[in-house]
């Protein structure tokens, strides 16, 4: 992607990386280290134009 400076990256995290999840702290933490890496990527690929994203999904009723 760098070579051609341009490209899209998607990441699936999950809501309990922002807001925790009782009795789940590992996953928390696990989902927390994804939407981190994402930005980290969004900010040293920006100058590429590679675009990071995250999509952090949450529980629904259905």
């Amino acid at each position: 992607m760098i070579e051609q400076n341009y490209g899209r990256i998607v990441n699936v995290s999950s809501i309990a990386g922002k807001d925790g999840n009782p009795n789940a702290d590992h996953y928390s933490a696990a989902k927390a280290g994804v939407i981190a890496l994402t930005k980290s990527l969004g900010k040293e690929l920006a100058e590429f134009d590679i675009a990071v994203n995250c999509i952090t999904l949450a529980a629904a009723k259905t």
